[in-house]
């Protein structure tokens, strides 16, 4: 079921890209368009928003302007075939990065497809392989509309997806690759009259008796161009479907559970350099089948990307993870919005039937009760600005809960709350304890990881963590990447702060070697390293008026880093300060002294053993 904003604003992103690039400017091609005006304060901001979805009237409207503005042949085409080249995919691209040849792009199609539209399915029906006779690797898709959505309607979205699809082995630096189309599901009738595209030619498509007539073009003439005939299914990975091979001794007899009627092309109809139609196509299928083929990586291909991938791990990974978050966040932010604009449409249709009903009452009462229609009308206005004071506090006090609910556990952000107290608002000295953690051999884990296994691992691994930290009344003050910085301390004082650091750390620890397991079927074996340090600290709101953040810096924090990068798997090292806080909790070891930047003396460090 196709919801009614259902392309994705990333396909306008393209659209403008390529214009953009032919053109210099994109005046107009926005206007006339609908968008939220309430949360946007011109079409451009919100149709150049990846993260936003329109409808499909206005994608096809601003996609048909563009084709006029540009006014090239097979611009359908040509603008899909551009986001390779142009990079006009937005946050895709991080994904696009840690994919190793253009069969790993094929094998996301399905996942690229939810993100782009809701109005068709598209399935990998034979993974990429090797085809001997021709040399090249070969993979077969299968794209289903939605049974709501008309497929007649979107004749212009499927040269934009071929282009698309052709474009793929471009990333990769290589010839776009051959994208046959054996089978669609259009009526040719109902095409070849209706749509805008071919218009122009008058070609009074008829299907009569089992063929296919037009008036051709280059004479007005009507001629045979096609044929019923009957589909025959082909076994694949043991499911009976469509490819293309059909019967035609059986065309106009009654299917069969293994057979559809279709129409095939018999005749190319060409007028100038475009063709209308191609012989071999076939109309009418239950869905399309694209025949996509492409070259291999050479080992020059391959040898350069594999530099390129070792030379900037921690750029992609970073931007890997940002792009999931940005979606996680998106995801979570449109329930939300979805949420609360329930809540305020009953609010309003609430507040709408008791207007409504009092404005009843006094109409029928206007000539005698004059008085009190009047009294009755600066009660309202009494109310409404009461209202409108109650929603900014309740506003105000909505984000302030979200400002805080990003380091703090839901009873420290209770507690500051109902205190009114200021947060973080001056940077200050205070006596805290600092965490630092890191998955190690990270990087190298995710360059063989699919990025759905990455991400269901990573939002396990996560979750585990916040939980064991806000359970100690820890502040996660950031997550980068893999790593975790987490400080006690502040903005609550706590006396007992480096005995919770190391409890919690130890928690961390025990709850990692029970997620070791799952992470072995993926082939890594999961392990952290952690860095404590007890001392005098900055923290508070740090930054320009454009830009404040909430953390903590100073030398101490620079220890607890140092010793971090210097743990092993498995290990929780800590300072001599944090040490002599807890040594009568917890079995330590003695491991040396190490020098950190910025800090005169050696260090004496510990490893915790076990409580």
């Amino acid at each position: 079921m196709s919801r009614t904003d259902c392309i994705s604003n990333r396909n306008i992103k393209i659209i403008d890209s390529y214009v953009y690039s032919k053109l210099g400017h994109h005046d107009l091609l926005f206007e006339g368009l609908t968008y939220p005006t309430d949360r946007y304060a011109c079409p451009e901001d919100f149709f150049l928003n990846e993260d936003e979805w329109t409808t499909y009237d206005n994608f096809q409207r601003l996609f048909r302007k563009a084709k006029t503005m540009v006014g090239e042949p097979y611009f359908y085409f040509k603008c899909g075939a551009s986001s390779a080249t142009l990079r006009s995919w937005g946050r895709f691209d991080y994904f696009v990065r840690v994919f190793q040849t253009p069969s790993d792009g094929y094998r996301r199609i399905t996942f690229f497809n939810q993100n782009f539209n809701d109005t068709k399915d598209i399935e990998v029906i034979v993974p990429p392989y090797r085809d001997k006779l021709s040399g090249k690797t070969r993979t077969l898709l299968k794209v289903q509309y939605h049974p709501d959505f008309d497929v007649q309607q979107d004749y212009i979205s499927d040269p934009y997806r071929r282009g698309i699809f052709s474009a793929i082995p471009a990333i990769w630096g290589l010839r776009p690759a051959a994208v046959k189309q054996p089978l669609n599901p259009y009526d040719p009738e109902i095409l070849l009259n209706e749509e805008s595209e071919f218009a122009p030619f008058k070609l009074d498509a008829r299907v009569d008796h089992g063929d296919l007539t037009i008036k051709h073009p280059l004479d007005n003439q009507r001629k045979k161009v096609g044929k019923r005939i009957l589909l025959e299914s082909d076994t694949v990975n043991g499911r009976e479907i469509f490819l293309g091979r059909y019967n035609e001794r059986h065309a106009g007899a009654e299917g069969t559970p293994n057979g559809a009627e279709a129409i095939i092309i018999t005749e190319t109809v060409e007028v100038g350099d475009r063709i209308l139609l191609k012989a071999g196509e076939i109309f009418k299928a239950p869905y399309f089948i694209m025949d996509v083929t492409y070259d291999d990586l050479s080992f020059k291909n391959r040898l350069s990307l594999a530099f390129r991938v070792k030379r900037n791990p921690l750029e992609t990974s970073k931007g890997l993870i940002d792009t999931i978050n940005s979606l996680r966040e998106t995801m979570e932010a449109r329930n939300r919005a979805y949420r609360d604009l329930e809540t305020t449409n009953a609010k309003l249709i609430e507040a709408k039937n008791e207007v409504d009903d009092h404005a009843r009452n006094l109409e029928q009462r206007v000539d005698e009760r004059t008085l009190e229609l009047r009294s009755a009308k600066e009660e309202l206005i009494r109310f409404n600005r009461d209202l409108a004071a109650k929603v900014d506090a309740q506003v105000g006090e909505l984000k302030r809960y979200d400002e805080l609910r990003r380091y703090f556990s839901p009873k420290l952000t209770e507690k500051i709350l109902s205190s009114g107290e200021a947060f973080g608002t001056e940077p200050q000295r205070r006596m805290m304890t600092v965490v630092f953690s890191d998955i190690r051999n990270f990087s190298a884990f995710t360059d063989s990881l699919e990025p759905e296994e990455l991400f269901h691992l990573m939002d396990v691994y996560l979750s585990e963590m916040t939980q064991i930290i806000h359970r100690y009344d820890g502040t996660l003050n950031k997550i980068i990447g893999d790593g975790l910085l987490v400080f006690f301390g502040d903005p609550i004082p706590i006396e007992d702060h480096a005995y919770r650091a190391v409890q919690m750390a130890t928690d961390m620890q025990k709850k990692v070697s029970h997620l070791r397991d799952e992470w072995l079927r993926y082939g890594h074996a999961l392990g952290i390293g952690i860095g404590i340090n007890t001392g005098y600290m900055t923290v508070g709101n740090i930054g320009s008026e454009m830009h404040k953040d909430y953390t903590v810096i100073g030398n101490q924090v620079n220890v607890a880093a140092r010793l971090e990068s210097l743990a092993e798997s498995g290990q929780i090292l800590v300072s001599q300060r944090t040490y002599s806080r807890v040594k009568d909790n917890f079995q330590t070891e003695k491991v040396g002294e190490i020098r950190v930047k910025g800090i005169h003396d050696p260090i004496m460090t510990y490893n915790i053993k076990a409580i």
